[in-house]
């Protein structure tokens, strides 16, 4: 039993898992799994050029297979746009407002304040 390659977990629930294997010809893959039903085979096969094409084998009725440059981009976005894990505790965000405000009065204060003295000097006011 320790022979055999460590799962690795796939997605959000952790319920699918990614399991290396190899066979005699040398050639690897990974099988994506859930409670021991194949979903899914990733391999590769040779091509004539100098890089090798990535085969997905689905096994189920339930794999999507994505051809759009999209994918990589949602896969991506779903860790720094979606829901954060440790929220932020209120006093940080009341620290951030108050400050948010003072910058905004300042400003709304530095803009009167020259304005009021450049619309003196020219004798507008």
């Amino acid at each position: 039993m320790e022979d055999q390659p460590h799962a690795i977990p796939v997605g959000t629930t952790g319920r699918l898992e990614a399991f290396p294997l190899s066979n005699a010809a040398g050639n690897h893959a990974v099988l994506l799994r859930e409670a021991d039903a194949p979903r899914a085979l990733l391999t590769a096969e040779s091509n004539a050029g100098s890089r090798e094409r990535v085969v997905v084998v689905p096994l189920d009725d339930d794999v999507e297979l994505r051809v759009d440059g999209d994918a990589m981009a949602v896969w991506l976005t779903q860790g720094s746009v979606g829901v954060p894990r440790a929220a932020v505790p209120a006093w940080a965000s009341t620290i951030g407002v108050v400050l948010l405000l003072t910058v905004i009065g300042f400003t709304l204060l530095g803009s009167l304040t020259f304005f009021g003295w450049l619309f003196g000097m020219l004798g507008w006011i």
